[in-house]
C-alpha cells in the first residue's frame, strides 16, 4: 500500500517536472487553473461520499 502511494507520488512529480521543463508560462498557468479546479471537485466529491457513508451508517 505504501509502495503504491509512493509510486503515484513519484509519477506525479515526474509529470510536474516534465511540464515545468516543456511548457511556457501561459500554458503552465492554464494547466494550474485546471488542476486547481479539479482538486476542488475531487475534494467536494470526497466530502459528499464521506457524508453519504456516515449518513447511511446511522440510517
Amino acid at each position: 500500500m505504501i509502495g503504491r502511494i509512493l509510486r503515484i507520488f513519484f509519477f506525479v512529480a515526474l509529470i510536474a517536472l516534465i511540464i515545468h521543463r516543456l511548457f511556457n508560462r501561459r500554458q503552465k498557468r492554464a494547466l494550474h487553473e485546471i488542476v486547481q479546479i479539479s482538486a476542488w471537485v475531487f475534494l467536494a466529491a470526497a466530502v459528499l461520499a464521506l457524508a453519504w457513508y456516515v449518513w447511511m451508517a446511522y440510517a
